[in-house]
């Protein structure tokens, strides 16, 4: 049965190309420039030294973006991964070429490959992802509420999995369980609702593994908190151990070193383009540069958050605390763009250096929002077990308008699953999340959106 998701031997194949491209270019590359200039003998040794290094990049670079596990027919994302991927592997290469004092190797022949690279890697992955759509079109049921319905389904529809909303169907959780198997079995793919009982979750799984069904589970809070346990015995008794949401001390300290080492960097790189914004903040309405605001960190405590102020002075003024909306009056013309490029989060870098705050964490929420969600679910006080960040597990995987639920299950993964090579992919990642626009999208921008998609699928249907 095929698979919503490449499996292991095809990711392998698909590394083994996206290598052989890039050696590939290279060699073209050199074939290229051998018309305009002589390739000596000393600039294919300084190659082959190299090589090792290039791929070794390359590998590194693949993983981080995932690239050997694209199912999406969405070309524009191909585009951005691949133009980030592209850009990284030759930067770093041109740096490993001067540790290794491979200085023989040009730099026009670098800069050829890469751009060779970037076409061949695009046209590969476009056509490999064409064909594995097709060949991936699945039947696909959800079983369960009627409030996730919609969110299954759009979230399908934007992944590609899907071409139409109605390509699932539904089941209702409370069906009788011999009509739910009955209803079962013509479908390739069954998503199970996370308000399922325990009992019913249970029979659904057991009957899908024993038709070879492939099943996805939608996690509730609570069994998010028995990810990653280890087991023990007790006389003939295995027993869970489920560890309080928490850093190590190895971690926290861990963390803290890579904090202070990136933020000083991007600190010392933006500086040009922090001075820029605050000169045109000043120039647009002679306001404050800065905003400060209160907001929820490490063990719930209160700090004080730096940012480029993006609003008019006193935006809230006259309507106390509310969410921002992107199309929002109160947003300045300055204040747009720094938004959608997230410049204005530049000045968070100083809470970091300062150790309020760390590069990657769950989103520090204001007092009123973060009390406001407590009541709405007890487990959303678990976020403060870790310093709140610029960028996060829920704000990579996550929209601006992702509900407070499910970004808190975002946040809970991470903190469960925290490592330092987590935090490192995360902080990539993020390079693709300020290109996507439609991840930075405020609630009436993301309803537009949606009601031009369906604007389309209906005039195609005519």
């Amino acid at each position: 049965m095929s698979n919503m998701f490449p499996k292991r031997t095809s990711r392998l194949f698909i590394i083994l190309i996206d290598l052989s491209l890039l050696m590939l270019a290279y060699l073209a590359a050199f074939k290229l420039a051998s018309y305009h200039t002589l390739i000596e003998p000393r600039n294919i040794e300084a190659l082959v030294s190299i090589m090792p290094w290039i791929l070794l990049m390359a590998v590194l670079f693949i993983y981080i973006f995932e690239l050997d596990r694209l199912v999406k027919r969405d070309y524009t994302e191909i585009f951005r991964k691949l133009l980030v991927v592209s850009l990284g592997i030759m930067v770093l290469t041109i740096a490993a070429s001067f540790l290794f004092r491979e200085f023989s190797l040009p730099r026009s022949v670098i800069f050829l490959s890469h751009s060779f690279m970037f076409v061949m890697w695009f046209f590969w992955k476009s056509m490999y992802v064409r064909i594995a759509c097709k060949v991936m079109s699945q039947n696909v049921l959800f079983i369960g509420d009627e409030s996730e319905l919609d969110l299954i389904r759009e979230n399908l529809l934007d992944s590609k999995v899907i071409k139409r909303k109605d390509d699932v169907s539904w089941l209702n959780k409370d069906l009788l369980m011999k009509d739910i198997k009955m209803k079962m079995k013509p479908y390739e793919l069954v998503f199970i609702g996370s308000t399922m009982t325990e009992r019913k979750k249970n029979d659904i799984l057991y009957y899908a593994m024993k038709q070879k069904q492939l099943s996805y589970m939608i996690p509730n809070t609570n069994e998010l908190f028995i990810m990653k346990t280890s087991f023990t015995t007790l006389g003939d008794t295995m027993v869970l151990e489920v560890k309080p949401f928490t850093l190590s001390s190895g971690q926290m300290l861990a963390k803290r070193l890579l904090d202070v080492f990136v933020s000083a960097i991007l600190l010392l790189l933006s500086a040009p383009i922090m001075v820029a914004t605050a000169i045109a903040i000043k120039l647009e309405d002679r306001g404050p540069v800065f905003f400060k605001q209160e907001r929820v960190g490490k063990h719930n405590k209160p700090f004080q958050i730096l940012k480029f102020r993006s609003m008019i002075v006193d935006a809230e003024a006259k309507t106390g605390p509310v969410l921002a909306k992107s199309s929002d009056s109160r947003i300045t013309k300055v204040g747009a763009f720094i938004r959608k490029t997230r410049i204005d989060e530049l000045p968070q870098l100083l809470n970091v250096l300062k150790g309020s705050m760390s590069l990657v964490g769950p989103r520090p929420e204001r007092e009123y929002f973060a009390k406001k969600f407590e009541k709405e679910n007890k487990w959303f006080y678990y976020r403060g077990a870790v310093k709140p960040g610029i960028t996060g597990f829920a704000q990579v995987f996550g929209y601006y308008t992702t509900s407070a639920d499910s970004k808190l299950k975002f946040d809970l993964y991470y903190i469960r699953h925290y490592s330092i090579w987590l935090d490192i992919v995360l902080l990539f990642r993020t390079i693709l999340v300020v290109l996507n626009k439609s991840q930075a999208e405020g609630q009436q921008d993301k309803q537009k959106t949606i009601e031009k998609k369906i604007s389309m699928m209906k005039s195609g249907i005519r």
